[in-house]
């Protein structure tokens, strides 16, 4: 059985860049969705969820305890998690109906916490070019070309968006394309 948590709406929230929006970071329901996917990695405690968020976030969104223990609590309530008492905390598992779940949505659930790795380099980037420092902030930082190459396509899109039918046609199947290069795991030149 496949008890559906409500239909997310946390894209209408976000920019259509993917950045954030005033407000919100995420829907109830993405929280939900991040803490089964936390959760089939393992048992944790409500803090640990929060401080593994914050960190996943780089610092940039950590959900309030007043958000993640209600979630969990409904979670357990549709039998997704089950709770176990030690001591004055309680520790989450994933059941099998939330495995179910999490994975008729894996997508969706992968692309919310690469949202928040994606943040935490992109503050991180921000920080680094306010200190004049981006190319020596480490490994994991931004490359400057890398980031030249975004906003040049995401002008380049924004310029052709009267674009005709056929025009759509072409550009889609470049995106296609360099999509399939991007996620393309055979050839990882570093």
């Amino acid at each position: 059985m496949n008890v559906p948590i409500q239909s997310r709406q946390s894209r209408a929230r976000r920019g259509r860049d993917g950045s954030f929006t005033r407000g919100r970071k995420f829907s109830s329901d993405d929280l939900q969705l991040m803490l089964l996917a936390l959760l089939e990695v393992k048992p944790s405690h409500g803090y640990e969820l929060v401080k593994e968020l914050d960190a996943r976030s780089g610092g940039y969104w950590a959900p309030s305890p007043g958000m993640v223990y209600p979630a969990l609590t409904y979670l357990q309530e549709l039998g997704f998690t089950s709770a176990t008492a030690e001591g004055n905390k309680k520790s989450y598992a994933l059941l099998s109906l939330g495995l179910e779940h999490l994975n008729a949505h894996r997508d969706e659930a992968q692309e919310l916490l690469a949202t928040l790795v994606h943040m935490a380099r992109k503050m991180k980037y921000i920080e680094g070019a306010i200190a004049a420092n981006n190319e020596s902030s480490g490994d994991d930082a931004w490359l400057t070309e890398f980031v030249e190459a975004r906003l040049k396509l995401k002008r380049a899109l924004l310029l052709k968006s009267t674009a005709g039918p056929q025009e759509q046609k072409r550009m889609a199947a470049i995106l296609e394309n360099a999509t399939r290069l991007i996620n393309d795991t055979t050839s990882k030149p570093d």
